[in-house]
């Protein structure tokens, strides 16, 4: 592993960071004010701090070890909404101040759906406990000022989960096809590989090419171009399963991630994929081929030896006449104290023929 993959797996999220700090500065905060109730003898609350604090604390290293932000994030939205009740049913009404910051807390730290929940059960308890204590119109202005946080709260939730699905889609998709883009396919090659030397699983690669694709661009204009890479994204991604991922990697080269798939099974996929694109009539009568490279993954291979061999198998099919099959050969392994044999095939050509 390089120093940039180090550093990248070492990396903290946005959440983790947060968490981190929010739980750091509560437990210090939080301290100081327990140990001032000590020294006031406030033996009601002063054993309410310590123990929030003791929580902090032990949120604080299991996200730090553990790196495990899901269950932090709900405990430290539960700690914020069970300390504010406590506050309030113990001090009175002159702790409402911390209910509008747990409200906020719950929100950042669930989804929308989980926050409303909570939030809901909150705001009754919080009700029930001054009911009491307060006249009619302060409870409607505690009740008024609860329910405008709780929908701006809710508002910007949902509005931060949407802004952030079109940013994955943004970084992830490519804009004219709507297949993965470059960033994608490298990310689900690496996650692949991953898999495969912790499980065993096989996985195959199909590096895809249409065929004389210039030509369309020159005669037809790139507007049409546009329509028949659409046109093939949507048809080879209609007919692949949940296992197969398609990527757009170049101009009019696609590669077709086969997980849970051995050679034989790739082979008969991408035949399947030749032959849907040939029987295809696209846009203005347009019709094409592709060809199309095949590698299973191998034990000692990464993604960039394994794509390589992929689209070295490809090559060969586009200088055999186009519009086939090739499979590439077992990857070059090289010893120190072995002589590669000059002879060792490339690519072991499948039969398929129907060239253009």
């Amino acid at each position: 592993m390089t120093e940039d993959e180090l550093s990248s797996a070492y990396r903290r999220t946005v959440k983790e960071t947060l968490l981190l700090m929010l739980s750091g500065i509560l437990a210090v905060s939080v301290t100081l004010l327990a140990y001032r109730r000590l020294l006031d003898s406030n033996w009601t609350l002063a054993p309410v701090d310590t123990g929030f604090v003791a929580i902090m604390l032990l949120l604080f290293l299991f996200v730090y070890v553990g790196r495990k932000t899901r269950a932090a994030s709900i405990l430290i939205a539960l700690g914020f909404i069970g300390a504010s009740l406590i506050s309030v049913l113990l001090l009175g009404e002159s702790e409402i101040f911390w209910a509008f910051p747990a409200l906020m807390v719950a929100y950042f730290m669930l989804d929308a759906r989980q926050a409303t929940i909570l939030t809901g059960g909150f705001a009754g308890c919080f009700l029930a406990i001054v009911w009491d204590d307060l006249s009619a119109i302060e409870i409607i202005k505690i009740w008024l000022a609860l329910v405008v946080t709780v929908l701006l709260a809710n508002a910007f939730s949902l509005t931060n989960r949407r802004q952030m699905e079109e940013l994955r889609r943004t970084v992830h998709l490519d804009p004219l096809t709507g297949a993965g883009n470059r960033r994608a396919q490298d990310l689900k090659l690496e996650s692949t590989v991953a898999i495969f030397r912790r499980h065993h699983s096989p996985a195959s690669l199909l590096m895809i090419d249409i065929d004389h694709f210039k030509r369309i661009n020159d005669t037809r204009g790139h507007m049409v171009g546009d329509q028949v890479l659409i046109a093939i994204t949507e048809l080879i991604g209609g007919n692949t399963r949940a296992t197969e991922s398609l990527y757009r990697c170049g101009g009019e080269e696609f590669v077709l991630v086969a997980e849970q798939t051995e050679l034989k099974a790739a082979v008969g996929l991408a035949e399947k994929v030749r032959r849907l694109v040939e029987q295809e009539t696209f846009l203005a009568g347009i019709q094409v081929t592709v060809s199309i490279g095949v590698a299973q993954l191998q034990s000692e291979e990464d993604r960039e030896a394994w794509l390589s061999r992929a689209d070295a198998a490809l090559y060969r099919a586009k200088g055999q006449g186009r519009n086939r099959v090739i499979v590439a050969g077992a990857p070059k392994v090289s010893r120190l104290p072995t002589v590669q044999r000059s002879d060792e095939p490339e690519a072991m050509p499948v039969l398929v023929s129907h060239s253009m």
